[in-house]
């Protein structure tokens, strides 16, 4: 599985800093092929009548293809709600029965399933589900959907499934117990395990806004070797759920490969929209250029009117051209913020940024 071992890494020498000190640039996007691209909107946190979701999971479908969205993952409560072809012939959960008994107001027709062929919507479909674990996580490209009673244990179970991982809305656990959900727990879960690549960042909208401090803290722990990429995704449960949240995958073809090499190995970015599909239009990444020799990290934006350049969780320069060379020693990583109209945000996955002694002149 690649994670820091698909980055790129360059060298620079800067001025502000002593001539024996070389800064390591890692681009998670060195891979990315901008102008041969096209950029796919994802959401990978959906849920349906087969588990605590309000919608059948044909319509769920419908709704995202009508925002246009390519790429959807159904990720029911231990529950594999795929493939979509296979809809017709799946049965609502028991706990999803029980609820609607108790919720008149939900008609029959919500257990009614009709299959979907992803590849005449143009879609692709995601092999997963949310195993509660009981800190629920994301599993992807897998049709695992057991639990254990302790996370780890899941997480070992996960990891021999082959499946890649992102641990969901972090805020909900360390909110509610966070003697239990330490900055700690979670580092020894992303040192233990390489399959879990990712954290929710943004979820339904903006419930955990402590999750990105979490995220940043980890990052200064671990990074430059051992990045955690950034997920935004609607947790959608109900109409009033859709759109706020997606991902955006710059990808040659839209494939299973090559979204799950990007999502493993950062090649995509984030973005969050508080009004959602009938808002402003959320800024977007068209390119990345790093140029090690000159200390630089260029971003080329799309409808951005302001630009953060983050690290340790400190705002560090703005704009969208980032000088390591004007700064003072940035160690472990630098993210970027694009804040565009009404409040809307994109951001990028973390650069490595690490420095090493010189063994001499060079």
């Amino acid at each position: 599985m690649a994670l820091a071992l698909g980055l790129a890494a360059v060298t620079l020498a800067t001025a502000c800093q002593a001539p024996s000190t070389e800064i390591q640039i890692q681009n998670p996007y060195a891979g990315v092929d901008w102008e041969g691209s096209d950029q796919y909107k994802a959401n990978l946190h959906t849920h349906t009548t087969r588990s605590d979701g309000r919608i059948n999971p044909q319509e769920v479908v419908d709704h995202y293809h009508r925002m246009g969205y390519h790429i959807l993952a159904v990720t029911d409560h231990n529950e594999v709600t795929y493939p979509w072809t296979g809809f017709s012939a799946m049965e609502p959960s028991n706990t999803s029965l029980n609820r609607m008994e108790s919720q008149p107001e939900n008609m029959p027709d919500d257990f009614v399933y009709e299959d979907r062929d992803p590849s005449s919507l143009g879609m692709l479909a995601i092999q997963a589900n949310e195993v509660s674990a009981p800190h629920h996580v994301g599993s992807y490209f897998s049709d695992f959907n057991d639990r254990a009673d302790t996370e780890g244990e899941t997480l070992r179970r996960l990891e021999a499934a082959g499946a890649t991982v992102v641990l969901f809305h972090p805020g909900r656990y360390t909110d509610r117990a966070p003697e239990t959900y330490t900055d700690q727990w979670y580092l020894d879960q992303y040192r233990t395990f390489h399959n879990v690549v990712g954290i929710e960042i943004y979820n339904q909208g903006d419930r955990y806004p402590t999750d990105r401090g979490l995220w940043d803290r980890l990052l200064t722990e671990l990074m430059p070797e051992r990045p955690i990429w950034a997920y935004s995704n609607d947790d959608m449960h109900s109409a009033g759920h859709l759109g706020r949240n997606w991902n955006v995958f710059p990808l040659t073809e839209l494939s299973q490969d090559e979204l799950r090499a990007a999502m493993e190995e950062g090649r995509f970015y984030w973005v969050y929209a508080p009004e959602g599909q009938s808002g402003p239009t959320p800024p977007a990444l068209r390119g990345v250029r790093v140029d090690g020799r000159r200390g630089i990290i260029d971003l080329d934006v799309e409808g951005g009117d302001r630009i953060y350049w983050i690290s340790r969780g400190d705002t560090i320069q703005t704009g969208a051209t980032l000088d390591l060379t004007q700064l003072e020693p940035v160690e472990g990583y630098v993210r970027a913020e694009i804040w565009g109209p009404g409040n809307t945000i994109t951001g990028t996955q973390p650069f490595g940024i690490g420095s090493s002694a010189d063994s001499g002149r060079r």
